[in-house]
């Protein structure tokens, strides 16, 4: 697999710095503060206490203190026996156990503030209320704190969850892409190495014999076969490419094609200019074109024509690729279909565009072979002005 691009990389390292956690010491800290505090303000005006003495707010802390010792345990109970749609009685049983334990701590660590607080600020303490015992309304106080921590760790546990899941599937979304770009690019791959070896070894031997015979020829075809491989074999070549330079490979091909067939080969472009820039798969074209002059044109006796043809219907282009030959059999429908060139067409076309292309190869009624290609209609920007090594090799292509 190709590396992976920066801006992939930088997401990726943006996902996992969001991960959530639960709240650390500190913001427990401020939470039971605020709780109590806030507990606190309430006591006060509901039974109209003015005697604002300081030590008041201290001495109802230290009820909530005790929680911001056992609320990371608390977390690790609710993280291990879950609450929820999907919780079992075994662990509301579990978890209420534990919260009796733990209320029955959280009053007797509440005992030992009470001490110290009344130490620091040198008050008399009540030695009576240190007992084993819990009072109903202390427990029942208790078992408030200890169940809304409860609560809390669920709602936190149920968001880091989902926090996850959002990030798993954001990730799995990244390398979905990164695999289909190296999936573009290995076809692209596999397609140049399969650039057709026969004509390569027949444009060789042509060449060859025209050393010979027709020095110049053999100079024009050379040049022009240099062009052909200059483009087909681009390592720089996205998975797509506009229809312009899909033209201007083909005629970099075709222009070496006529030169073999000695003049008994046309190939018209019927390019709508508007669809010049659209984007289209690299490689698309010319193995159609190629199959139209092996299959469609075999065996024929008149000169050949092939016609390549390009409209925008609705929002979509259309591609056409016709010859005047005998027409397309059954049976070489099916050897097309699994061969190299409309073979490789069509899995591409269905990775690329699923649901949003088609692809039909038809006989046509006064003569020959139409293979159809519809595909959605997307312009790349600066598309309308050509590179000057096309321009050259489409120049010497006509």
């Amino acid at each position: 697999m190709p590396d992976q691009p920066k801006g992939n990389m930088s997401r990726a390292i943006t996902l996992r710095a969001k991960n959530l956690q639960y709240p650390r010491f500190g913001v427990l800290f401020l939470a039971w503060t605020a709780l109590g505090l806030l507990a606190y303000a309430r006591f006060a005006l509901l039974t109209g206490d003015s005697n604002n003495r300081a030590p008041e707010p201290l001495a109802w802390l230290t009820c909530y203190y005790p929680w911001l010792l056992l609320t990371p345990l608390v977390f690790r109970l609710e993280q291990k026996y879950p609450l929820g749609r999907q919780a079992g009685a075994k662990n509301i049983v579990l978890l209420a156990l534990a919260g009796t334990l733990l209320a029955y701590l959280a009053n007797k660590l509440t005992l030992f503030l009470d001490v110290a607080v009344a130490h620091v600020l040198r008050e008399p303490f009540d030695a009576s209320r240190v007992e084993w015992s819990i009072p109903i309304h202390e427990f029942g106080l208790e078992q408030a704190l200890y169940w809304f921590t409860v609560g809390a760790g669920c709602l936190i546990r149920n968001v880091i969850d989902w926090r996850e899941k959002e990030r798993l599937a954001a990730q799995l979304s990244l390398e979905k892409l990164q695999l289909e770009n190296s999936l573009h690019r290995a076809e692209l791959e596999t397609l140049r190495a399969r650039l057709n070896p026969h004509f390569l070894f027949n444009c060789l031997q042509n060449i060859s014999t025209l050393c010979q015979r027709d020095p110049k020829m053999a100079g024009q075809m050379l040049t022009r076969l240099g062009d052909l491989l200059r483009v087909a074999l681009n390592r720089d070549a996205e998975a797509e490419s506009t229809l312009q330079d899909e033209v201007t490979l083909i005629q970099a091909y075709v222009s070496i094609e006529t030169m073999r067939f000695a003049g008994c080969l046309k190939v018209l472009f019927d390019i709508e200019p508007e669809t010049e820039g659209v984007l289209v798969p690299t490689l698309l074209l010319q193995p159609l074109v190629e199959n139209a002059i092996t299959h469609g044109l075999r065996g024929e006796q008149k000169s050949g024509v092939i016609r390549l043809r390009s409209t925008r219907e609705a929002g979509e282009i259309a591609l056409t690729v016709s010859d005047n030959g005998a027409g397309i059999s059954n049976e070489q429908l099916t050897e097309l279909e699994v061969g190299i060139g409309l073979g490789s067409a069509c899995e591409r076309l269905a990775r690329m565009y699923p649901e949003q292309h088609s692809f039909s190869i038809r006989r046509l009624s006064e003569g020959g072979t139409e293979v159809r290609i519809t595909l959605p209609l997307r312009l790349k920007k600066g598309s309308e002005q050509n590179s000057h090594e096309h321009a050259a090799i489409v120049d010497r292509g006509r």
